[in-house]
């Protein structure tokens, strides 16, 4: 698993003991070890692993959201007993249905295994796909800028980049991603039709670049690394990016 940044904050283990003792419950294993080891934060982008919150799904109890008949595993009393101990990146319990479901945690497997189960169960993330970690960080800056692609025929595929197009202006937002990537060197390069995303170790996060609306781009960095990100930022503005105050 490939760790974004190494600035992060871990859960104490008596953190956690005294929240069983205090709403007598007891934490699986794995989930209490990947909270004292990395801390909460995102996996793979798409789920976030949390504190537990024993009041976030109070509030919803008493709201007809999901559907609780004799198949449902839960009742809606239940609900509002039950700890958050996770979400989806856009905020769902992991994902919008009007059914609960259940997931089975294996308490002698790592963490990450039933996390990538949910991947593929819910979001159809199939093998392979590059794992890797954003820690929660206070600290973590962004810079975020728009590019305006020159009028120009030149094409880009992304199975065979056209290299005589990256001689000239870059004529896309993925003609940009790919002479960043001849620019700067990257620990982790994940790309795919929507989006491309380079991180580097040294800054302690990543650039992205959204192909989906083909102008976007986002600088993802800690303070400290603040010369190179003023390195990335020159760059990208020397191929027609410009920041978005």
């Amino acid at each position: 698993m490939y760790w974004v940044s190494t600035q992060h904050t871990t859960v104490a283990t008596d953190e956690l003991t005294t929240f069983e003792h205090t709403y007598g419950l007891t934490f699986p294993p794995p989930y209490v070890a990947f909270l004292t080891r990395y801390g909460p934060g995102t996996y793979c982008g798409l789920l976030m692993i949390e504190i537990p919150d024993p009041q976030l799904l109070q509030s919803y109890a008493d709201y007809e959201l999901w559907t609780h008949d004799d198949n449902c595993p839960i009742t809606a009393q239940q609900l509002g007993e039950c700890v958050v101990i996770g979400s989806s990146i856009d905020g769902d319990f992991l994902r919008h249905s009007e059914i609960i479901t259940t997931k089975t945690l294996d308490a002698q497997v790592p963490f990450t295994e039933t996390l990538e189960h949910i991947l593929r169960d819910e979001f159809g993330k199939m093998e392979p796909f590059p794992r890797y970690f954003e820690p929660v960080s206070p600290d973590k800056a962004a810079t975020f800028l728009l590019f305006s692609p020159l009028d120009t025929t030149d094409a880009y595929n992304p199975a065979h980049p056209n290299e005589q197009a990256l001689d000239f202006a870059p004529a896309s937002i993925q003609v940009l991603a790919q002479r960043f990537k001849q620019h700067f060197t990257s620990n982790l390069w994940i790309e795919n039709k929507h989006i491309c995303m380079a991180f580097l170790q040294i800054l302690g996060g990543y650039v992205r670049f959204n192909y989906a609306y083909g102008r976007e781009v986002a600088i993802i960095y800690e303070p400290k690394a603040i010369a190179l990100r003023d390195e990335i930022l020159a760059f990208l503005q020397e191929e027609h990016c410009r920041v978005v105050e």
